[in-house]
């Protein structure tokens, strides 16, 4: 026993409140964007977050269940800790947050939030005192037997979704990671350039000098399109020394390969990961900002192109 129930039967409650928070979810956001979302880090028809918080929400306010101040209180304690350790965990893996609360008055770091704890307090509450109560009365009816094989094969099927969805989460993390090395290196050869083309042209000087470009990806590739452009203007003119028509053909070569990486990287989003951020409209990369904004407009083009094909 754990508390007032067994193990399986914890298991069993965890799953029931991970699939009714997927049914709430999926609802919600479909309405909201008009069109079908699966909500949620699984495949499969299941929200953790919800099934965690549930119990959790059970657990900790077994102690006071016949003080309704202290019942919230210990919801607003255990479910605020739940999403603050989460959401930590999954963006220090992960690379992305599932859910920002940064838009919200006394956030800390987007993961947790005032209005979301004092909210949580009283979901305890009609956790309690409502729905555990309803959710019992219908399980009471379902026999023993029963229970334990749903919760085996429950089991079994949740452990390989988890694999899966955890796979195409660090291949996400990847992706990103992978995209803000390649900007850096762009970064470093787009200065390059201007150093050697600067060298032998007095106009060039004056853009760059007018026209800084800035570090994000999408204004940085167009800014190398003039560089590249420059260059190869320049590497025509007999007066260019040989080992500088050699370094700017080296440079061209190597953005060229960057650019080419960056294209793959984008390409390979458009699987199982696009479905990933699909099913998460809310999810935001503080740290690779560009590289996922840079992601998302990408993959929103190639559902736009998949659609005019049908």
């Amino acid at each position: 026993m754990i508390g007032q129930y067994t193990t399986q039967q914890w298991l069993l409650y965890f799953y029931v409140y991970c699939f009714l928070g997927w049914i709430f979810e999926s609802c919600y956001v479909s309405f909201r964007k008009k069109q079908w979302v699966n909500r949620g880090f699984l495949h499969g028809p299941f929200l953790p977050i919800y099934g965690s918080g549930a119990v959790m929400m059970l657990f900790v306010s077994e102690p006071f269940k016949d003080n309704l101040i202290l019942t919230y209180f210990a919801g607003v304690v255990g479910a605020t800790l739940l999403e603050l350790v989460t959401g930590a965990a999954m963006e220090a893996l992960l690379k992305v947050r599932y859910w920002d609360y940064s838009n919200q008055k006394f956030n800390y770091k987007g993961y947790i939030c005032l209005s979301s704890s004092v909210a949580w307090g009283f979901l305890t509450i009609l956790m309690n005192e409502v729905f555990h109560p309803a959710i019992l009365h219908v399980l009471a009816v379902v026999p023993k037997m029963t229970d334990e094989i749903f919760v085996w094969v429950v089991s079994a099927g949740l452990a390989v979704d988890l694999c899966i969805s955890v796979r195409d989460a660090i291949d996400l993390r990847n992706i990103l990671v992978g995209m803000e090395n390649v900007r850096k290196e762009v970064v470093i050869l787009r200065k390059r350039a201007d150093v050697v083309i600067a060298v032998l042209d007095q106009e060039w000087r004056e853009y760059v000098k007018n026209h800084p470009a800035v570090e994000r990806m999408d204004e940085i590739g167009k800014e190398i399109e003039l560089r590249l452009a420059k260059m190869r203007e320049m590497a025509e003119l007999p007066r260019l020394p040989e080992h500088q028509k050699l370094e700017m053909l080296d440079m061209k070569e190597r953005i060229g390969k960057l650019k080419e990486r960056n294209f793959r990287l984008k390409r390979k989003g458009t699987g199982n990961v696009r479905m990933l951020i699909k099913g998460n409209p809310t999810m935001v990369s503080p740290k690779y900002t560009d590289a996922f904004n840079q992601l998302k407009g990408y993959l929103a083009d190639f559902e736009e192109k998949r659609k005019g094909k049908k």
